[in-house]
């Protein structure tokens, strides 16, 4: 993978062990100008509270922000 394509490449922001809390954190992101993608959502709407959790992924290059985005929103 070259340098370009490893700034694109999704990483893992915050797992989540609720759908709707992985709903909103997408939400706040996208307001700040940050796509993102949710994954495993369809799996934990059916079984609350689910070992995997729902993944919230961002592009490598977003990450740093995405993290201070976050971590201001939660204080």
């Amino acid at each position: 993978m070259n340098p370009e394509e490893q700034k694109k490449a999704p990483v893992l922001v915050r797992r989540f062990p609720y759908a709707i809390e992985a709903e909103m954190a997408q939400a706040l992101l996208a307001e700040n100008g940050i796509s993102s993608y949710v994954y495993d959502l369809n799996v934990n709407s059916c079984y609350v509270g689910a070992v995997m959790g729902v993944r919230l992924f961002v592009a490598q290059e977003d990450l740093e922000q995405a993290l201070m985005i976050m971590n201001e929103e939660i204080e």
